[in-house]
């Protein structure tokens, strides 16, 4: 593997001199430039040019948050190390939120630069690979065909955006998947929100170069979450919502598949043009209901649509929110209402607001509570139905 480019940056020429001297025995770097300005962060940031930069202790993170919030997709390419004199709980949450790939008391110990430095190759994206030198070209980063999963709900206040970013995250399987999450709430997405994300584009941002899209322009318009997933984000004017055709949502859907290996889609309340022309093209749909009748109500009624629309039932899963609260109505009254079994149940708990409001998924925050499990369920029963699939088209 060819060296990796390194920046060090520090306003004291004597904290320069330090960290290079420190890097000496670390084979896989090549330090290309020194600078006592984040003026050259922001060149590489926007040149997008793959390197680790190295903030010195001279620097603090209120220096580098509006830079960093400015170029959040760039953090894919470029990624930062930040040299404190003092670590702390509060720095380091901080640094989370800017995608920061490390937080290292200065002066730091060889082994944990060393494993900062593995943990940069172990990430980097393919595309990254292929700009230090790899040999692929790049038809051959774009092959995967994903499993397009949309979570829906007739009523706002459901819980779908909730269960559809948890979802995305847990199916990650410890960075092993591609995940795209995809906010097809054109008017009133919160998806970026639910996630603490400060995007530099949303869907709204293609519209100008839709005509020259391809996935490797698609993929530079995706936000990266610090859990790995990828994020596809509504406008954030409600009003541009006008702009996107159906055909541009189709057409990203498909691209958003060649590169990963589920797209999740977070949908509006009803069934908007969008949903219903996405319906040939997903592999599961995830109904999303609460505990009260006009949901149930709506719920019955989305199934008869869909089965008017000839909508494989078998693709259909059943999610009951905030399952266990006492409101004069039972899970099996529901069911003989449906006709049909619910698939999952997600019980109530306040860690969920506060999730929210932090804008820290659930299966992070806690990941042994019940909600956290529940997911889990949904994420393990989804991957194995889809097996199943795979399994029957096989014998075909």
């Amino acid at each position: 593997m060819e060296k990796i480019q390194t920046v060090i940056i520090d306003k004291e020429k004597d904290g320069i001199k330090k960290i290079s001297s420190l890097l000496k025995g670390i084979s896989s770097l090549e330090v290309i430039q020194t600078s006592s300005t984040l003026k050259d962060l922001k060149i590489l940031l926007d040149e997008r040019i793959v390197s680790i930069v190295l903030i010195g202790p001279s620097f603090d993170l209120n220096d580098l948050e509006k830079l960093l919030k400015a170029n959040s997709n760039a953090l894919r390419f470029v990624k930062v190390i930040l040299l404190a004199g003092k670590t702390t709980a509060d720095l380091l949450r901080k640094a989370i939120k800017l995608n920061i790939h490390d937080v290292l008391e200065f002066p730091f110990k060889f082994e944990d630069f060393n494993d900062s430095v593995e943990r940069v190759v172990n990430t980097f994206s393919e595309l990254t690979i292929e700009k230090l030198g790899g040999k692929k070209g790049k038809e051959d980063h774009f092959k995967k065909n994903s499993k397009k999963i949309v979570v829906f709900g007739t009523k706002g206040g459901s819980g779908k955006s909730f269960i559809a970013t948890n979802l995305a995250i847990d199916l990650m399987g410890n960075k092993n998947n591609e995940v795209v999450l995809f906010d097809l709430n054109y008017q009133f997405g919160d998806i970026a929100i639910m996630l603490d994300l400060y995007p530099r584009n949303t869907i709204y941002d293609i519209v100008s170069v839709f005509d020259q899209l391809d996935e490797d322009m698609l993929n530079d318009f995706l936000t990266i979450h610090n859990s790995g997933i990828k994020v596809l984000p509504a406008p954030i004017d409600p009003t541009q919502n006008e702009s996107i055709s159906i055909e541009m949502t189709k057409k990203i859907v498909d691209m958003l598949s060649k590169i990963s290996d589920y797209v999740i889609i977070d949908t509006p309340s009803g069934f908007s043009d969008n949903v219903l022309a996405l319906l040939d093209e997903i592999d599961y749909i995830c109904m999303v209901a609460s505990m009260d009748v006009p949901s149930i109500k709506n719920l019955k009624i989305t199934l008869q649509v869909l089965e008017q629309l000839k909508f494989p039932k078998e693709k259909i899963l059943i999610i009951l929110n905030r399952a266990d609260s006492k409101v004069g109505i039972t899970l099996d009254e529901i069911e003989d209402t449906l006709k049909r079994k619910i698939d999952i149940t997600i019980p109530s708990n306040k860690i969920v607001p506060l999730t929210v409001n932090r804008g820290v998924p659930v299966v992070l925050e806690a990941p042994r509570s019940g909600i956290a499990r529940s997911i889990k369920k949904l994420s393990s029963l989804l991957k194995a139905n889809l097996e199943k699939t795979k399994e029957k088209s096989h014998l075909k």
